[in-house]
């Protein structure tokens, strides 16, 4: 079968490896490697501009929906418009930035700092809060109201824009990283050093424990309705389910897109039950849950699928590897 990206896309020379890719509007904003940020449209490769000195590490659209929040290694938190108009919120000494989260609902962005998780609000630092080890990860919930950190030990959750609050301790042994919160903030999850996922049910702070993973989690999605988690690190994308009072526990994943690669990227589509999967070797498929039917997007290249995103209503999918090959794919 040829891949789509061939009859329906763009390829794109991203010119440095993709660390993450956001859609704003019609465009398409890949963050790289060498610290440049580029952009792409259903047309082609669009402008190209130099950010930081050094990789972008983190980034997440602006809560006014406008700009792009990149963080590097080069100790800079901006904020960067289509026109490469760069507003810089946060430079720090000899500390790199590689964890940002941010939220259109409250406004509030949050970026990760060694051990502290720096709050914004109108575009300037409101507090900190700080923890006994670096940060793991960061996420809001739907409304911007919570933010999860994780760090050694487990995760603490808090009332964002309450400066004073001491937080909720959500304890397990063990590094945890990446973090993501349900759509209905039911369940907080992470991704840990030991090669599984560890999380809680929130209301009772039930743990919850998945394992049988070949490497690290790096890339979560959850589907429109928040039954599927999806997730990277084995040789196919690993759905947990989380329906019932006690989610994934006791229950067996859905399994899609198996492959001698490992699954290093996932992407739900925003309305479809449709995820969009890229893999160690370049390729980039498109899964149907109804039936398990997939789709081939693009074939291998020369790195690993690292940045993968739908646009709004779905009918874009953009993807980038580590090797710098990037395309715009019609669906």
């Amino acid at each position: 079968m040829t891949a789509r990206v061939y009859e329906h896309g763009k390829r794109l020379a991203l010119g440095a490896g993709a660390t993450s890719v956001h859609w704003l509007g019609d465009a398409a904003y890949f963050a790289l490697g060498d610290g440049a940020l580029k952009l792409a449209s259903a047309e082609g490769a669009g402008a190209r501009h130099e950010l930081h000195d050094g990789a972008i590490l983190c980034a997440a659209p602006h809560p006014d929906g406008k700009r792009l929040l990149t963080g590097g290694d080069d100790g800079a938190l901006k904020a960067v418009s289509e026109t490469g108009e760069a507003e810089t919120l946060l430079k720090t000494r000899g500390k790199w930035i590689d964890h940002v989260a941010a939220n259109a609902n409250s406004g509030v962005i949050v970026a990760g700092v060694g051990k502290e998780a720096i709050v914004f609000r109108n575009g300037a630092e409101a507090h900190r809060f700080t923890h006994a080890t670096s940060v793991g990860g960061l996420a809001l919930d739907a409304k911007g109201r919570r933010l999860a950190t994780t760090h050694y030990g487990g995760a603490t959750l808090r009332l964002v824009l309450a400066a004073d609050d001491k937080g909720t301790s959500l304890n397990w042994a063990g590094s945890h990283l990446n973090v993501t919160l349900s759509p209905e903030g039911d369940y907080l999850v992470t991704a840990m050093q030991e090669n599984e996922l560890h999380g809680w049910r929130l209301p009772d702070k039930i743990d919850l424990r998945m394992s049988g993973y070949a490497a690290k989690t790096r890339s979560f999605s959850w589907d429109k309705r928040g039954r599927w988690l999806a997730t990277s690190g084995a040789d196919r994308a690993v759905l947990w389910p989380f329906v019932g009072k006690l989610g994934p526990q006791g229950k067996q994943p859905m399994l899609l897109g198996q492959r001698e690669a490992l699954v290093t990227a996932v992407a739900f589509h925003p309305s479809e039950d449709v995820l969009a999967i890229g893999y160690s070797d370049g390729v980039c498929v498109l899964a149907r849950l109804s039936d398990e039917a997939v789709m081939d997007m693009d074939e291998a290249g020369e790195g690993a699928v690292t940045a993968l995103a739908w646009n709004g209503v779905g009918n874009l999918l953009a993807l980038g590897d580590e090797a710098g090959r990037g395309a715009i794919i019609q669906i």
